[in-house]
């Protein structure tokens, strides 16, 4: 008999647990970690490597992370992420010799912590901010940038609203976004031939923004039977579920990620939700949303869809293996968790590479200035894409997107379900472009910010 959701959640939280509970290595002198200084605020550090650093020894890179709320129980895989990226930088020889550091703020996913955090993280010396980390405190995090001319480069996922109304030459985003999403889920909609869908999502704008914009792709042929959003805590899904199987959609268009989506999948299970309809999202083979399933037998494997950026089951990439142990190694090290590939730490690791990379160009000059125009200007390249960078009008990164279906592996080798490709997208292709924009942002009433002429 298959476990019950009260065993998978609770795996969940134990790993998050533990990351923010774990142990720094501090005989490291390279290589920084997320450690609770016993003299600052729980969860926060204001030197994370284990031993202080006089001004000058190491380039500060701040952190906003979120250690102390409901949402914190995934942001273990997310800073093991910025840590790999740390570890490849400083293993390069740092900055001219000059070691790179992440100095850390907790915002509790509260942003109306943001501004306190970040400025926190100037007093301290960084020279560009991740964060924040979710699409709640992201307009919030612009509103601060734009005030105070300093750059943030955040991994959360951004909703098309955010990036007009709150478009800032110093804020930059390296993580998902919903409108790109939205097309995906829908050019697999139609070539699969649904011609009904219903929405299951959290509450945040991005959530919105994959629902609207894959009905918008469609047209108006296209049954929209409902539509359910609930908080990023809800593990309550019942009614949701039983509604949705009344209606009898071609396909469920998800929005949920972690706890959410392990409660919605094995609720769904008990109602014969997915012998019904299939799934489409996006985090498919991410494992903070599949461990905990694929654990207690519960993952409905061929029927969910979705987009990934991290394709870890790929042995064919060359240095694939090696990048994937170096994340699990770090779980271990730092945090004592075993944790696998997840999307999110991915997002994590090409924003600090973004800032790494930004720095390595205008190394006579760290300054805000010096930085935001370095990192207007950043090109680089990953494992799993060639060429990434932030878009001039409007900051966006260009991800390279895989669409698969997660499949059980059959090897033996990974205990989740990793992905049967679909198709591989270029991030300019799918992201929607300037006149795209400018014409939602006339339709919507909202005043478009060419990021490119500021």
């Amino acid at each position: 008999m298959k476990k019950v959701i009260s065993v998978t959640l609770a795996t969940v939280m134990a790993l998050s647990l533990a990351g923010c509970t774990g142990s720094v290595d501090s005989g490291s002198s390279t290589t920084t970690a997320a450690t609770a200084d016993t003299s600052a605020t729980a969860g926060e550090s204001t030197d994370s490597s284990g031993s202080t650093a006089a001004a000058g020894d190491t380039i500060k890179i701040g952190v906003l992370t979120d250690r102390s709320s409901a949402a914190a129980a995934t942001v273990t895989w997310a800073e093991a992420g910025a840590i790999l990226a740390l570890n490849e930088a400083n293993e390069e020889g740092g900055l001219n010799g000059t070691p790179f550091e992440l100095v850390y703020r907790d915002t509790a996913s509260d942003s109306s912590n943001v501004a306190q955090k970040a400025t926190e993280l100037v007093n301290e010396g960084c020279i560009a901010i991740l964060g924040p980390k979710s699409d709640g405190e992201a307009p919030t995090g612009a509103t601060w940038a734009e005030e105070n001319k300093f750059p943030m480069v955040t991994p959360c996922t951004m909703n098309t609203r955010v990036t007009v109304e709150n478009a800032s030459r110093y804020m930059f985003a390296c993580g998902f976004v919903g409108w790109p999403i939205a097309k995906m889920n829908a050019k697999y909609a139609a070539d699969q031939g649904y011609t009904s869908a219903f929405f299951i999502g959290n509450d945040g704008g991005a959530s919105g923004d994959t629902r609207d914009f894959f009905y918008r792709e469609l047209g108006e042929g296209f049954e929209n039977m409902g539509s359910n959003q609930v908080s990023s805590n809800s593990t309550e899904f019942s009614t949701i579920i039983s509604s949705v199987v009344g209606k009898d959609p071609d396909v469920i268009i998800g929005a949920v990620a972690g706890p959410n989506f392990v409660s919605l999948v094995n609720q769904g299970s008990q109602f014969g939700l997915w012998d019904m309809c299939d799934y489409l999202g996006w985090y498919t083979c991410d494992s903070t949303n599949t461990s905990a399933l694929a654990e207690a037998g519960n993952y409905p494997y061929g029927k969910v869809h979705g987009v990934d950026l991290w394709p870890f089951w790929l042995d064919e990439i060359e240095g694939n293996a090696e990048f994937v142990q170096a994340y699990s190694d770090i779980g271990k090290e730092y945090y004592n968790a075993e944790i696998l590939p997840s999307d999110m730490g991915y997002t994590w690791y090409v924003g600090i590479k973004a800032i790494v990379e930004a720095a390595r160009t205008t190394a006579g000059d760290l300054s805000p200035e010096a930085m935001t125009d370095a990192l207007c200007n950043v090109h680089f390249s990953t494992l799993y894409g060639d060429d990434l960078y932030f878009r001039d009008f409007d900051h966006l990164m260009a991800h390279a997107y895989y669409y698969v279906t997660a499949i059980e592996d059959t090897t033996g080798k990974w205990s989740i379900p990793v992905g049967e490709t679909y198709a591989v997208y270029e991030g300019a292709d799918m992201l929607p472009t300037k006149e795209e924009v400018q014409e939602y942002c006339q339709e919507q009433g909202y005043t478009f910010t060419d990021l490119s002429n500021r």
